[in-house]
């Protein structure tokens, strides 16, 4: 007969011990289980397929980067743009061989030429320029802010320094802010159903855009869009349960109303009259008019020099539309990336002072960047004499080739490093010569000066360390 039932004969010995695993069995692991957990021993690790910690690789769909991380990888791979200006520039455009391009292209860059045409004995001036409009917080008032700010310990009166800042950042960057509510609202536009469009057209057309909006006012526009777009957009995106572009299109108007508010001119002048009643603040701006606010702001050195600035707009015009016209697709790309450097290097995270210069002199174009470090290694107690100044300067000039300068400065004392291209390599002698004295007419000594070739360019992480280890950032936490 089967054993049907699978009936075994007990084994002999104590029938009490039978209620008791097996010690072999106890120990034995089935490795079927992924993680078992024994809480009387520390067992194997876990088989997981998934698990982190086993394989640091296993293409995770999302990488948990920070911004500033992200930062970083990116500024390693494409901060620089000297050479891309370089690709664009004189090989394809500075000999107005345009092939593919649209005519209206061509005449925007043949108008940017001229915009940058410079006389040499000019270039310190137009240095100078650059520098103004990089730098919003310079001149007199500034300063005193500053001095303000580093005397007090009061958390209150720097917190609200802080938030002046911010707010006359917005009021100064109104128009742009405006550009770009105006320009989303198309976006969104184009995204949403006839229906929606129509309503959304309607509400547009109540906005007031470039002249018709009075500079740091603010207000009728702001309640507008806070008062009708917006509610309407959230109950067009509920009723159409549209959680793609016109939702990201939303938040991001939201987000850009808050600034353009912000920056109200009679928000800025209430801050800073908050700002007075404190009593350090009364030490360095006795006698000051609060009234006054706004024309002392508006006649500052970056105010006045970004006017005059016009080759930045059309330098950026020129990018964007090489983006979108460009004769093929590397091209394009070219454009693309000029743009990113551009983007990259005016980041939060960015603490030195960038700027690009080109310009065309005796007929040779040259496109050079500048990084510079003005604080580098100062003292707590600000003494002029141990003040160092760190700087990275890459240029290409037309029919030259590329150069690389890195400096150190500090008390009229200069340490000097400069690559100059292969082609130059027979004239080093005559190239030291010129550097000296260059140096020598600007009072300035040579305390170490390097030459050598261009071959290997000087990477952005190597002139100021700093950036990528974080000692000098800005924290941008929320």
């Amino acid at each position: 007969m089967s054993n049907i039932l699978r009936v075994t004969t007990p084994m002999a010995g104590n029938y009490d011990n039978m209620s008791q695993p097996r010690a072999d069995m106890q120990n034995r692991e089935d490795p079927r289980i992924q993680g078992p957990v024994n809480p009387n021993k520390v067992v194997r690790a876990d088989a997981r397929s998934d698990s982190a910690a086993e394989e640091q690789n296993v293409g995770l769909k999302f990488q948990y980067q920070s911004n500033f991380e992200g930062f970083i990888s990116q500024m390693k791979s494409q901060g620089v743009m000297t050479e891309e200006f370089a690709t664009v520039f004189f090989e394809q455009l500075s000999n107005q061989v345009k092939a593919g391009m649209s005519e209206g292209s061509a005449q925007e860059i043949a108008q940017f030429l001229e915009m940058i045409q410079v006389e040499p004995e000019n270039m310190l001036a137009f240095l100078k320029e650059q520098g103004d409009a990089a730098i919003r917080f310079q001149g007199a008032f500034f300063s005193l802010l500053r001095q303000a700010m580093n005397d007090t310990k009061n958390v209150e009166l720097r917190a609200g320094i802080l938030d002046f800042m911010k707010r006359y950042t917005d009021m100064a960057e109104g128009k742009h802010i405006l550009r770009e509510i105006e320009q989303t609202i198309k976006e969104l536009k184009n995204g949403m159903l006839q229906s929606g469009r129509e309503k959304m057209e309607e509400m547009e057309q109540q906005l007031k855009f470039g002249g018709n909006a009075g500079p740091g006012s603010t207000q009728e526009n702001a309640a507008l869009i806070k008062g009708k777009m917006l509610p309407y957009l959230n109950k067009y995106i509920g009723g159409t349960h549209d959680r793609g572009s016109v939702r990201e299109g939303a938040a991001f108007l939201a987000a850009l109303t808050a600034r353009y508010e912000n920056g109200d001119a009679a928000r800025v002048l209430e801050r800073f009259e908050q700002l007075m009643e404190y009593s350090a603040m009364q030490k360095y701006f006795k006698g000051f008019e609060t009234q006054s606010l706004l024309k002392v702001l508006e006649s500052a050195d970056f105010e006045k020099t970004i006017g005059k600035n016009k080759w930045m707009k059309g330098f950026v015009s020129m990018i964007q539309n090489g983006m979108q016209q460009g004769a093929n697709l590397e091209q394009k790309q070219v454009f693309r990336n000029m743009m990113t450097s551009i983007l990259l290097n005016e980041s939060v995270y960015m603490p030195v002072l960038h700027m690009m210069l080109p310009m065309q002199v005796n007929d040779n174009l040259t496109f050079a960047e500048m990084w510079v470090d003005p604080d580098a290694g100062k003292t707590s107690g600000g003494n002029e004499k141990e003040r160092i100044i760190q700087g990275l300067v890459k240029f290409d000039i037309q029919d030259v080739g590329f150069f690389d300068l890195f400096f150190v400065y500090q008390d009229k004392k200069v340490n000097m490093q400069l690559n100059y291209p292969d082609s130059l390599k027979d004239k080093e002698k005559e190239i030291r010569n010129k550097v000296a004295e260059a140096l020598a007419e600007n009072g300035l000594t040579g305390r170490e000066l390097f030459f050598g070739s261009s071959k290997d360019s000087i990477a952005i992480s190597e002139a100021f360390p700093q950036i990528f280890e974080r000692k000098n950032s800005i924290n941008v936490k929320i």
